[in-house]
């Protein structure tokens, strides 16, 4: 009976995190790429921090050209705003995205899929603004 609960539970959440990838992926713009490393990933956690890597580096990139690309766009004055809100950002991300020091390596992949999350939602919000 216990390993029949086990079971069922592991299953459960397995479906739930199968579930939660494919609602992340609608609702976030990370690439197609970066799902199919993870599912790959097999929850193997040194694979699943490449991806992570991966897919931060893209949005990193993607990141400091639709910040470059606004601010040149934009008067000196509002591009020193800019740049207190980019760094104001940054603050609140490393905050946000800080590891649990107790957590063990699963904080840590939690913080680096927070940096990843956090990273490609604001380089949409500075895309989504350069091309008013």
């Amino acid at each position: 009976m216990i390993r029949w609960v086990i079971g069922a539970g592991l299953w459960v959440v397995a479906v739930t995190a199968s579930y939660g990838q494919d609602a992340a992926a609608a609702n976030t713009p990370l690439r197609p790429t970066y799902y199919t490393c993870v599912k790959a990933a097999r929850g193997v956690t040194l694979a699943l921090n490449d991806c992570i890597g991966a897919e931060h580096d893209y949005q990193d990139k993607r990141l400091n050209t639709a910040y470059q690309r606004l601010r040149t766009t934009l008067p000196a004055a509002q591009r020193t705003a800019l740049r207190d809100e980019e760094r104001a950002w940054i603050v609140q991300r490393d905050k946000a995205c800080a590891p649990d020091g107790s957590g063990g390596t699963a904080s840590l992949l939690d913080a680096n899929q927070c940096q990843l999350d956090q990273t490609a939602a604001r380089a949409a919000t500075l895309e989504g603004r350069s091309s008013r």
